[in-house]
């Protein structure tokens, strides 16, 4: 699984585990399976799941405070439970951070509608989030040119306004290309807008 392809991370009991990831790929989605957090926390990186499927009673609670911190609050989060479904738990399970709460029992296509309608309501936050953490990786001088290319200004033009020569600026170009994942100057002018809508900022 690329470090960048969409998953949804499961930490659910031997009993359902099995289920849970064949539901998920109904949804186009690989999942990453574990029965303990610990063992999930461990693969992290730093590409957030499409989605979280947590069981209460192997610690998803806990757990999901722990992704809330690391990902922050765009990341669709399920908790499941086979017992603990008392509006109680239903609240308390929300008031963690949970964006849903489901019984074990609960209907598989009324378990994949909620999902798909978290990661549909999520999926422009998290398209954002992932433009932005590219953008970052650039150096001082790529943001410049990419800065000055996104205002429309030629090679030769952006070579001018920076002092260095077109042949530094193609260099630069290739560099911002190959981190931020795109093929051309188009791409990541499209990349860069997105990103500052994203951020509120256009």
């Amino acid at each position: 699984m690329g470090t960048e392809e969409a998953f949804a991370l499961v930490v659910v009991g031997d009993h359902v585990r099995a289920d849970y990831v064949a539901l998920l790929r109904r949804l186009g989605l690989p999942s990453a399976a574990f029965g303990r957090s610990v063992d999930a926390a461990a693969w992290l990186n730093a590409t957030p799941p499409a989605v979280a499927i947590l069981e209460v009673e192997d610690g998803g609670c806990g757990f999901l405070r722990e992704l809330r911190d690391r990902y922050g609050p765009d990341m669709p989060a399920v908790l499941v439970s086979a017992e603990r479904v008392t509006p109680a738990d239903v609240v308390a399970g929300l008031l963690v951070g949970a964006d849903d709460y489901a019984a074990e029992t609960m209907d598989a296509e009324e378990f994949l509608a909620r999902v798909r309608r978290l990661i549909e309501r999520t999926r422009p936050a998290r398209n954002a989030t992932a433009d932005l953490r590219r953008l970052s990786s650039l150096t001082h001088r790529e943001r410049e040119v990419l800065a000055l290319t996104t205002e429309g200004l030629t090679q030769k033009q952006v070579a001018t306004a920076m002092g260095i020569s077109i042949k530094t600026v193609g260099a630069h170009m290739q560099n911002l290309l190959m981190k931020l994942g795109v093929h051309s100057r188009m791409e990541a002018v499209a990349l860069a807008a997105r990103a500052g809508d994203g951020n509120g900022t256009g």
